[in-house]
């Protein structure tokens, strides 16, 4: 519910704060038009916890890919190398789908 009330403000927000928050938070980062390095960090740490909507990375799909949005830009290696290989590939292909 405080999420809601926050939007973009969880773009200030410190790496631990992050962390420590629900994993809701994570819709909030959305809105955020970039993310320091710390804040990347924290974002995998949530991500990696399997406690998101999203849930476990080994777990994704396409459609996981395509609903994180902005964010799947901020997963670092680590995290995208659970993610099924084939799902990556079928996401690839749906973004060169999508800009051709």
């Amino acid at each position: 519910e405080q999420l809601g009330s926050l939007g973009a403000l969880v773009c200030d927000m410190e790496a631990e704060t992050i962390t420590a928050s629900d994993p809701g938070i994570l819709e909030n980062l959305k809105l955020c038009p970039a993310l320091t390095g710390a804040q990347q960090d924290a974002l995998n740490a949530v991500v990696l916890s399997g406690g998101t909507a999203y849930g476990d990375p080994l777990s994704w799909d396409l459609q996981t890919l395509q609903n994180l949005g902005p964010l799947l830009l901020a997963l670092n290696q680590t995290t995208l190398s659970l993610v099924a290989k084939a799902v990556r590939e079928a996401f690839g292909r749906s973004i060169a789908a999508a800009y051709s």
